[in-house]
């Protein structure tokens, strides 16, 4: 007779374990990933001082859409794009 491959606790708890892990590593692997093309003048001269860190991130969402725009960035790609080259 075969063993069933949950037969234990710990065979149950590794596998699930790796499952979730290879989920957790798949989810990571195709986050975009935006090229750094812009630069953001504002945040260092203290031009947007006493915003919150949502706001930041309006602004640099909004330079890079400008810049994506304008032809001076490339699209966002999959972040695994970069480990295959």
């Amino acid at each position: 007779m075969i063993n069933p491959f949950f037969h234990t606790p710990r065979h149950r708890f590794i596998t699930l374990a790796m499952l979730a892990a290879v989920v957790a590593f798949g989810w990571y692997a195709v986050q975009p990933v935006y090229p750094r093309c812009t630069t953001h003048t504002a945040v260092g001269s203290g031009a947007i001082t006493g915003t919150s860190m949502e706001e930041m991130e309006a602004v640099a969402r909004q330079a890079y859409e400008d810049a994506l725009a304008d032809g001076a960035c490339g699209p966002s790609r999959a972040r695994f794009r970069d480990w295959i080259g």
